[in-house]
């Protein structure tokens, strides 16, 4: 009993031993991952100022696509070199940038892979590529979040904050109104976008309209060169000599012309004759051959008889006629 004793004792013994030599040699990364294996792939090595947050295992993204994982964080000198593997089917560019991110602030950090936004690729990263310390951005110490967030909330931030919505509320108008104003804008714009053709053949028209002036610019250059200058100058000056000189004969016939009014009403009144009457016209066509065309011929009057204005022929008539020249 005592010899059994002792050898289950001493198997126990060497059982703890084992497992406790295990298990300090285990390390998280050498679990299995409960989100898969990434199959065949290919190792990078991403360098980091300071990498404190970041953790063996964590994700790598790139395009909002988990590509790959960090492997192992090695210290360097000056720098951190991150170890990442890769999907072999993923093709990083060289010029790729990467970020620690962390999408809370006590969410899982993570190395996003970053295009940059005007890159060219010229080549991808290959087995053993290196995306350097210059194209790379380090996380900012937790400490350091932590104090601009406790200075955002014991600083009276949030207070200030809830001022300035209340303030801004105060101003603006009340939610019926608003709600109107949306329904206009929604309304203007709908029209507006479904009036784009319009606005398209004006652009359209502009368009042809300043290829027509670039095409033309050597010619209508001409109009304004050196040796037009002179034809300018004289066409101003003409013009503006003959307005002066129409301006005060028109002043002169306004002011002192105004016993031409009636004239001109009769000779309007005279003129008045409907040309698809062909009575009228025969009538016009007879005045002007039997009466108006000879007196101009050899205009005179004859002078039948003079009365006053009440109508009385006055008796001398002979004698009035001769001093006014009328009769010889």
């Amino acid at each position: 009993m005592t010899a059994t004793l002792i050898r289950g004792v001493l198997s126990t013994a060497a059982l703890l031993l084992v497992l406790t030599t295990s298990a300090c040699s285990l390390r998280p990364e050498d679990l299995p991952s409960v989100r898969g294996g990434l199959g065949a792939s290919y190792e990078i090595t991403i360098e980091f100022e300071s990498a404190m947050n970041l953790p063996s295992g964590a994700d790598v993204i790139l395009d909002g696509i988990r590509v790959g994982e960090v492997r192992d964080i090695e210290v360097e000198a000056g720098s951190v070199a991150v170890v990442a593997v890769v999907a072999e089917d993923t093709r990083i560019p060289s010029d790729i940038r990467a970020i620690v991110r962390q999408n809370t602030l006590l969410g899982d950090t993570y190395v996003a892979l970053v295009r940059e936004p005007d890159s060219r690729v010229t080549g991808f990263l290959d087995e053993g590529g290196t995306v350097p310390l210059a194209r790379t951005t380090s996380p900012p110490q937790l400490e350091d979040t932590m104090a601009v967030l406790a200075t955002f909330v014991n600083g009276g931030s949030i207070q200030r904050v809830q001022d300035v919505m209340a303030e801004v509320n105060t101003v603006m108008p009340p939610v019926p109104e608003i709600r109107n104003l949306a329904a206009v804008v929604s309304t203007d714009l709908r029209d507006l976008a479904g009036r784009t053709a319009e606005i398209d053949r004006l652009l359209g028209g502009m368009n042809a309209t300043a290829e027509s002036v670039n095409a033309n610019g050597a010619s209508l250059a001409t109009l304004f060169d050196a040796s037009t200058v002179h034809y300018w100058r004289r066409l101003a000056t003409s013009v503006v000599s003959h307005i002066g000189q129409i301006l005060p004969s028109v002043g002169s016939l306004y002011n002192g012309g105004l016993w031409l009014v009636p004239m001109f009403e009769s000779l309007a009144d005279t003129t008045d004759i409907s040309l698809s009457d062909t009575s009228a016209a025969a009538q016009l066509s007879e005045l002007l051959r039997t009466t108006v065309i000879p007196f101009a011929n050899h205009p005179e009057v004859d002078i039948v008889g003079v009365e006053s204005a009440s109508g009385e022929t006055l008796a001398d008539t002979e004698n009035v006629l001769r001093v006014l020249g009328a009769v010889r």
